[in-house]
Formats: C-alpha cells, sequence, structure tokens
C-alpha cells in the first residue's frame, strides 16, 4: 500500500508545502500542471494540495473530475489561502469547492498562504488592491496591500502527525 502528494499551485507556496510533505514522508510528489497523472489506482492514501484564488480552489475541477475514485481512498486535503484562520470563510470554501459527499471523506487542513507582490502578475495585484480597498480591518488591508508571507514548515504537522496515524492504523501512506 502506498500513498501520493497531488498539488496545483501558482506562485509557489503550495509547491513548498506539498514538497515538506513529500520529504517528511517520503512521498512521490505530483504538480498537475507539469505532469500528467490519470490513474491513481494504485494509491491507499491521497494528500491533495490546492491554493485559493478568487475564492475558488485551483484544483476543483480535478476534485470533480476524480471524485469518485478518491471516495474510496483516504483523502488528506490541504488547502493554502489567506484566510486560514477565519472558520466561515474557510466553511464557504469547502461548501463551494469539495464536491458533495467528498467534504465528508477528506481531511482538510487549512494553511496560511503567502503573497509576494513582486511575482504576481498585473491582474492578480489589480484583485489584491481592489480587495484591499474594500477591507474594513486596517491590519488586514496594510497586510494586503505590502503582501506576507505565512508559509512555514511548522504548519504541516499537523497533517503529517494525521498521516503517520492513519499509516500505523491501516498500513497506508
Amino acid at each position: 500500500m502506498k500513498g501520493i502528494v497531488i498539488y496545483k499551485g501558482k506562485y509557489g507556496a503550495t509547491a513548498q508545502y506539498a514538497k515538506w510533505l513529500a520529504e517528511a514522508l517520503y512521498l512521490p510528489a505530483f504538480d498537475l500542471e507539469k505532469q500528467l497523472l490519470d490513474n491513481l489506482d494504485g494509491y491507499d492514501g491521497i494528500m491533495i494540495g490546492s491554493p485559493v484564488y478568487m475564492g475558488k480552489l485551483l484544483i476543483k475541477d480535478w476534485l470533480s473530475k476524480n471524485a469518485d475514485v478518491l471516495h474510496h481512498k483516504k483523502v488528506f486535503l490541504f488547502v493554502v489561502c489567506g484566510s486560514a484562520g477565519n472558520k466561515h470563510k474557510q466553511d464557504d470554501i469547502i461548501r463551494q469547492n469539495i464536491p458533495a459527499g467528498l467534504e465528508n471523506h477528506c481531511e482538510i487542513y487549512f494553511l496560511p498562504g503567502r503573497v509576494d507582490m513582486s511575482k504576481l502578475s498585473w491582474y492578480d495585484r489589480l484583485i489584491i488592491y481592489v480587495g484591499a480597498f474594500f477591507e474594513k480591518d486596517p491590519q488586514k488591508k496594510q497586510l494586503m496591500r505590502r503582501g506576507y508571507d505565512a508559509v512555514k514548515r511548522e504548519h504541516i504537522n499537523p497533517l503529517i502527525k494525521d498521516a503517520l496515524h492513519y499509516s500505523n492504523t491501516e498500513e497506508v501512506i
């Protein structure tokens, strides 16, 4: 029995978490932007990572396409976003992006991300500036305007712990 880390990212935070998870758990990591992964039959445990972009998981379509297969696997989903501490926004992300029934089958982890203004496309910078204009909280507004980096290896510790616990009880991953 074996596991895999699958991810799709945009600016590097999700890829960083995926690489750390793959190293810690001795698993292969697949970037869906660069590698074709058309068969999940050989994997029992699957870690799936995605950032949130304008309220949508970048991996949303892939989750929908593979929902039937994922229902028969142990799934750990890590979501990288700026609202990692906001339960209401997390619930909205889950409800709007994860296929019906799969959300109850997954272990879901929200991990803080990063915004490096120098790496964003002009369109993404514009979206963030517009969002900052409407933000009421002055601290959040300032963070949105200048960027931030909250990606830290220790954020994956609960996910690693749960995956190892699962592998010890189910001999997977």
